[in-house]
């Protein structure tokens, strides 16, 4: 937000693209199973600054003497920027992009961190998911990770990613339900 806000008040507004992509993957794990896109992709359809988000960030210490108009602009805030991604369950390699954000930067520094979170964690687990799937050479797999997620949020977002990567069910119903 603070970044936000920068950009913001120096009218730094024109398009900038970001690409989440690894770098270098660990030794003797060949690929990535891409997850957590719809999780992603609803966020920015669904981003929104309420009058009380707002309120609390006027209170900000971070946020004194950023100019009212960059409250109005969050309160206005509607994600217009343009998402490329691999479709999720895609196998993706080192240097490959999984995503690509293009929007005005304050929208793109405001989306950053979100889909980093999501895609980064439901990734993870797609991924394991996906070597679990393959350590077991044509026996079932199912997630039973709901105990150890933290919150029931991530339990359901770690079981659609497990699907993704393979396993056949999950003991967390609500995952299962949809």
């Amino acid at each position: 937000l603070t970044m936000a806000a920068a950009y913001h008040v120096n009218h730094m507004n024109d398009a900038a693209t970001f690409e989440l992509f690894v770098r270098h993957l660990p030794p003797r794990r060949g690929f990535l199973l891409v997850a957590g896109l719809e999780e992603a992709l609803d966020y920015l359809e669904a981003a929104r600054f309420s009058p009380y988000d707002l309120e609390y960030l006027r209170g900000l210490p971070q946020l004194q003497g950023v100019p009212e108009d960059f409250f109005s602009y969050l309160a206005r805030f509607r994600f217009t920027g343009d998402v490329r991604a691999v479709p999720e369950g895609t196998p993706i390699f080192a240097g490959e992009p999984i995503l690509q954000v293009t929007a005005p930067l304050p929208e793109a520094q405001l989306a950053e961190t979100y889909l980093l979170s999501v895609v980064n964690f439901a990734t993870l687990v797609g991924t394991k998911a996906a070597r679990m799937v393959e350590a077991a050479a044509g026996r079932s797999v199912v997630d039973f990770g709901f105990r150890r997620a933290h919150g029931p949020h991530a339990a359901v977002s770690a079981a659609r990613a497990a699907f993704l990567g393979g396993c056949i069910g999950t003991s967390n119903v609500e995952a299962g339900r949809r």
